[in-house]
């Protein structure tokens, strides 16, 4: 189509032009890349103002994506994998892990020591699926511990309160984690989040407006993926609205090595911020799986210790329609790659392992992945997802959005640095798609408190099965840490009882906090949670943490605590605050403890 045909048909465009332009190039990227079927389908009657709009958004595209983007439409052969094509990935098995175990641990915790690991959490997913069936949620947040935070469907996936008792949300997980590490190894590792264009903005502000025990406002990056515009089926851009916005979605979370080399005012990228520290090694996870634990040390020892480029984390299928991406060695390649679920035939989803009985391919990709900085290039492969529903100036349509995903990175690396290495599905493994049902809020919800009940077994707890249980993942990282507060010994914890602990031991002493003996009896509930249960934190200008614990939370529990049926104790504690409670202190009504700041309370 020439100009004088376009201006034609809409003659305010003349007029616009006079006044703007600036806009001259919007209008000769939509001669010359063929896009006047948007302008045509969804503004053939649009005022100047929408007009303008228009071309002010479409200043913003690539031509080059637009054009990869209808090729990809264009091209209606699905290429799916059968038996001929893919072999088996060398997966590194728990079993091979336990041989190498403790080497590989001490390995990890150096790495950490020396401040070489970062995280990352793809963070852009606006969640319309999740947001769209939460009204089937009796509860928005944890059971008992913070009901004073209601979750807003227009607050971040990240935001949400996830954890079973005390409500902690997906995010003051991952900073909890990152804190606990940088309190052992005493050096705070970077944790980084990548967003989109809708969660970018309020995931700053939850994370400024939260205390985060702690947490140096100044310790974690915020970053976001590009934007793409939405494609209908005809290969035109999708118009948002009436207004002339277009419809616009993340470039996926493969996008995440461009946002890290794309450079700031400064001329300086997040990468080359990342690397004047020291970092070498970047964990990157969904900002859903409350289980990615992405400091868990063996696995990070293991990456370092072979010399890896990139390592995919796998938990072991059981279900073959299971729908997740399967790590296979694709034969024309001989290169491991992830293979995503819905272009997999049927009978190579089901072969299984003669020799073992097991499915054949088994290694289900939980996109966890580990990744050198040294590997991180922005040019890799795209993936077209087609038959999203969205809102246009003419109602909904079908769209389709070009992604990129971070595991195609291995395609570029060289095969024998590119490793896959099994977790414990229970340990590592807690995807929330879902409000209800599998891979939801509830099945996590249940999930965790599973693994917290193990965990305070395994420390001498008798734990009801029907028990609900959350520690705070900082402070209960794991058994030795739950020794070392006096967490288990002699415990019982009744049917239908609830518990959360948010504590820590003093730096100084290191004497546990609760005396041998906790009695919940049934319907109990016990929720103990110190604002800075390691005092006020600071870093130096190499991230080494700098602890103030005279404004540490304090509390001392003596032996034979006991909660009455059905009731309810919570007991808060401010910054530099201290809570005692006496031998065999029995509760027999629902009580709030709230210590204030600088207060000390003996009961």
């Amino acid at each position: 189509m020439k100009r004088q045909k376009l201006i034609s048909l809409f003659p305010g465009l003349e007029l616009i032009l006079q006044s703007r332009p600036d806009l001259q190039s919007s209008v000769d990227k939509i001669l010359s890349g063929n896009l006047q079927g948007s302008l045509m389908r969804y503004l053939g009657k649009c005022s100047n103002e929408a007009l303008v709009t228009f071309l002010d958004e479409v200043k913003k595209i690539d031509p080059h994506r637009i054009e990869l983007h209808r090729l990809a439409l264009k091209n209606k052969k699905k290429e799916n994998f059968g038996p001929d094509d893919v072999d088996p990935v060398r997966l590194i098995t728990l079993d091979d892990q336990k041989k190498r175990m403790e080497k590989d641990r001490q390995t990890g915790r150096r790495a950490l020591e020396d401040g070489t690991i970062a995280s990352l959490a793809f963070a852009g997913g606006s969640g319309t699926r999740f947001f769209s069936k939460l009204a089937s949620l009796k509860s928005l947040h944890g059971q008992a511990g913070k009901e004073n935070r209601i979750f807003h469907t227009e607050d971040p996936k990240g935001a949400f309160p996830i954890s079973p008792v005390g409500g902690l949300s997906f995010y003051e997980i991952i900073m909890a984690q990152a804190l606990s590490v940088g309190i052992e190894s005493r050096r705070l590792p970077w944790v980084v989040f990548l967003t989109s264009s809708v969660t970018h903005e309020k995931t700053i502000s939850y994370l400024n407006n939260q205390r985060l025990w702690g947490f140096p406002k100044d310790g974690f990056l915020v970053i976001r993926q590009a934007k793409e515009p939405r494609l209908d089926d005809y290969g035109d851009l999708v118009v948002a609205d009436k207004d002339g916005h277009l419809a616009w979605t993340g470039d996926g979370h493969g996008g995440v090595y461009k946002a890290l080399l794309a450079e700031g005012p400064d001329g300086k990228s997040t990468l080359d911020l990342l690397r004047s520290h020291g970092v070498e090694h970047l964990v990157m996870h969904n900002v859903d799986n409350a289980a990615a634990r992405p400091f868990a040390d063996a696995r990070l020892g293991f990456h370092v210790a072979e010399n890896s480029l990139f390592t995919l984390s796998a938990a072991r299928k059981t279900d073959p329609d299971e729908k997740v991406g399967v790590l296979m060695r694709l034969r024309k390649t001989r290169r491991t790659e992830v293979v995503e679920y819905n272009v997999i035939e049927k009978d190579l989803a089901h072969a299984k392992n003669p020799a073992n009985g097991r499915l054949l391919h088994e290694a289900g990709n939980i996109n966890t992945n580990i990744v050198s900085l040294d590997a991180i290039r922005p040019d890799i492969d795209t993936t077209l997802y087609r038959g999203k529903i969205v809102s246009s100036a003419i109602g909904k349509v079908s769209s389709s959005s070009l992604e990129m995903l971070n595991q195609h990175l291995t395609r570029f690396l060289p095969a024998n640095r590119v490793f896959a290495l099994e977790v414990d599905r229970e340990e590592f493994f807690m995807p929330t798609k879902n409000v209800t049902g599998q891979d939801s809020v509830v099945s996590t919800r249940h999930m965790m408190s599973k693994r917290f009940a193990r965990m305070l077994r395994l420390a001498g707890a008798e734990v009801s099965p029907e028990a609900v249980c959350d520690l705070h993942p900082g402070c209960c990282a794991d058994v030795s840490q739950l020794k070392a507060l006096g967490l288990g010994p002699g415990w019982r914890l009744l049917e239908s009882s609830t518990i959360y602990i948010c504590a820590a031991t003093s730096t100084q002493t290191g004497e546990p906090i609760v005396d041998e003996g906790l009695y919940l009896e049934p319907g109990a509930c016990l929720v103990m949670e110190c604002e800075l249960p390691w005092g006020k934190i600071s870093m130096d200008s190499q991230r080494r943490i700098i602890q103030d614990m005279g404004a540490a939370s304090r509390v001392s529990i003596k032996s034979g605590l006991k909660i009455r049926a059905g009731v309810h104790v919570k007991i808060k504690i401010g910054p530099g605050a201290a809570l005692k409670i006496g031998k065999r202190k029995e509760f027999a009504e629902n009580t709030d403890i709230n210590v204030r700041p600088g207060h000390e309370l003996e009961i």
